[in-house]
């Protein structure tokens, strides 16, 4: 296969095309440029499974990668240069021949609550209001605070979840505050619900930069923008979401939070009715995260969560 050599006038970028995909891609591109004077960005779109598929929730899809899969072939093929994706989206084992060259600071990991005006949280919402979401974490979250509420599936991209709440469509919606904020859509929220508490998907608000293997040089550059933190704590998240085998299909929600030379773990596990939940936290030195990461999965599993990820199995069979 034979890639374009970069002389770093111009550098490519494979992405979404969604407005907060484009966004995100033009907030690295940015980046870049300041580290990188004079250099031309180009934003090359590719079309998605998951930008396709609008069925009602992601969890009856088999797909690993369902808004990656094809934007990482198109960097393979040697058509961009890096790709820009949310790393919540990203699936945990990485495709061959790529790599996540940065990992920048991340934007909130929080969810926030959306609602209609007066409506300042999930509390003050009317038994029975239909609350929109197609995430599983979010509805086992959801039922596990308020079993009154009524979740309903929510897709399409986030001015569109938020339309059908202006417009009355639905009471309420949960959504990530990382692509509200970077769309300009902060004065939506309602409540941001503490990622302590209210627990974001493994990975949530942070960008990954991927280059491929091989491209020394685009590596070298876009490795700048790697911030440490941010890649200890998302790499926490994500390391248990892989020993958990999870993804869209199962409601897990990790945070790791950093502060010091100290890192708190904070996990929920659940079956999709919430009756069997499970939630903990655990908070060591950073050096030792990987022995924390293990004592968080051994402790989720012995609380229940072998019998609920069996469950899930059956659930999505």
């Amino acid at each position: 296969m034979s890639h374009r050599k970069n002389n770093m006038r111009s550098i490519r970028i494979a992405s979404r095309a969604s407005k907060l995909a484009l966004i995100q891609s033009g907030y690295i591109g940015k980046l870049l440029q300041d580290i990188c004077p004079g250099v031309e960005i180009a934003i090359v779109t590719v079309s998605t499974k998951g930008d396709r598929d609008k069925s009602d929730f992601l969890h009856k899809s088999e797909s690993v990668g369902f808004f990656t899969s094809e934007v990482e072939k198109f960097l393979l093929e040697g058509k961009a240069d890096i790709a820009v994706h949310s790393l919540k989206d990203l699936p945990t084992a990485i495709r061959e021949g790529l790599v996540i060259a940065a990992i920048p600071q991340r934007e909130s990991p929080a969810d926030a609550f959306i609602a209609a005006s007066g409506i300042t949280s999930i509390e003050t919402l009317c038994s029975g209001a239909t609350v929109g979401t197609s995430s599983l974490r979010r509805m086992a979250q959801l039922k596990r605070m308020r079993s009154d509420l009524n979740c309903v599936p929510l897709r399409g991209n986030v001015e569109t979840r938020v339309n059908k709440v202006v417009c009355g469509k639905i009471d309420a919606a949960i959504l990530a505050c990382a692509g509200l904020n970077r769309l300009g859509l902060a004065d939506k929220i309602s409540q941001v619900l503490s990622p302590d508490d209210f627990v974001p998907a493994p990975g949530q608000g942070a960008l990954a930069v991927q280059t491929r293997c091989d491209d020394e040089k685009i590596i070298r550059l876009v490795s700048r923008l790697d911030d440490t933190n941010t890649r200890i704590a998302v790499e926490a998240e994500r390391s248990i979401l892989a020993v958990l085998q999870g993804g869209c299909s199962i409601p897990l929600g990790v945070y790791a939070q950093i502060a010091g030379d100290v890192i708190t773990i904070y996990a929920m596990l659940s079956d999709v009715e919430a009756e069997k939940y499970i939630t903990l936290s655990r908070t060591g030195p950073i050096t030792d995260r990987k022995a924390l990461v293990e004592i968080v999965v051994k402790e989720l599993l012995e609380a229940g969560g072998g019998e609920i990820l069996e469950q899930l199995k059956n659930f999505r069979s």
